[in-house]
């Protein structure tokens, strides 16, 4: 039905004007059907789904999304096991190897100090022989320098030293596995020689080789390489500083004496200070040195024990 759109009222049909207010019935609206929201709706019970409240996902509230990632990230994080690697156990400071060395030196003073100059003079006196065979000449001094260790390792403990220890290594049933050792640890220390820094550090990992072939009568060559690496493995360090600060103390003694010698009158008097220190730091220094190294692979090797 029509309405007028004037006054709103219901036009009949075919009716020209509006009954009520006179206006055109060609400007009436065309008809509308009842609205929707006038029919009375039967309300229906609210479920409990329906009441209770729908909680926001990640994808409508990615705000709270993020954060709940967040935090179950952290979570998986702190329940993560973390590896650790374990402290190496403490084996004591350089002076306390210092003291432990001249605790021994003192006890065998020249017995040990004269090998040490007897073993110094063979190997020089076989490396200029031999200067022009080295591959005959450097095993020989090799297995000597074992011999050596092994004296190292008997004064250590107390025990008597000879000078026959020296050649104990060249014995016809220990040789072959002996100068194969020595060998092997020297051509390694060849090989990583031109590589900077890493030279002073394999040469460390290296240097319980000769200890191990003298302890360990049945161990390998290649073996005997591999275990000395895993004994200085984290004490490397230590060891370089051990020789460091005695070669760094000893240069600077002698500096300073060298500088005090050239003063007038007295500078005599420090010359022959001079004169006994050099000869001391060279008769005495190999020796003290090998009782040090001698000291860390006895103390190390307790750690392994451990």
């Amino acid at each position: 039905m029509p309405i007028c759109r004037s006054c709103g009222t219901p036009l009949p049909e075919n009716a020209k004007f509006c009954p009520v207010c006179g206006a055109s019935a060609a400007d009436a609206a065309p008809d509308v059907p009842a609205l929707v929201l006038d029919t009375p709706v039967e309300e229906q019970p609210e479920t409990e789904a329906q009441a209770a409240p729908e909680a926001p996902s990640a994808e409508s509230a990615p705000g709270a999304g993020w954060y709940q990632s967040a935090e179950t990230q952290q979570q998986s994080y702190a329940a993560a096991p973390v590896y650790v690697a374990p402290a190496k156990p403490s084996i004591g400071s350089v002076f306390d190897f210092y003291r432990k060395a001249l605790a021994v030196l003192a006890k065998k003073p020249v017995r040990l100090w004269g090998l040490s100059l007897l073993y110094l003079l063979i190997a020089c006196i076989i490396s200029g022989l031999g200067s022009f065979v080295p591959l005959i000449s450097l095993p020989i001094v090799l297995v000597l320098g074992l011999g050596f260790t092994g004296i190292l390792l008997d004064g250590y403990h107390g025990k008597e030293v000879r000078s026959e220890q020296l050649f104990r290594p060249f014995r016809k049933e220990e040789i072959v596995r002996n100068g194969a050792g020595m060998c092997w640890m020297e051509l390694w220390m060849l090989i990583w020689a031109f590589v900077p820094v890493m030279n002073i550090i394999k040469s460390y990992a290296y240097s319980f080789t000769p200890y191990i072939l003298a302890t360990d009568k049945e161990i390998g060559a290649t073996e005997a390489l591999r275990k000395s690496m895993r004994m200085t493995d984290g004490y490397k360090a230590k060891l370089f500083w051990a020789d460091i600060l005695l070669s760094l103390g000893s240069s600077l003694v002698i500096i300073i004496l060298a500088l005090l010698s050239q003063i007038s009158y007295i500078g005599w008097i420090f010359a022959i200070v001079l004169v006994l220190v050099y000869l001391a730091v060279i008769l005495f220094l190999p020796i003290f040195i090998g009782l040090v190294h001698t000291a860390f692979f006895e103390e190390i090797s307790k750690v392994h024990e451990e």
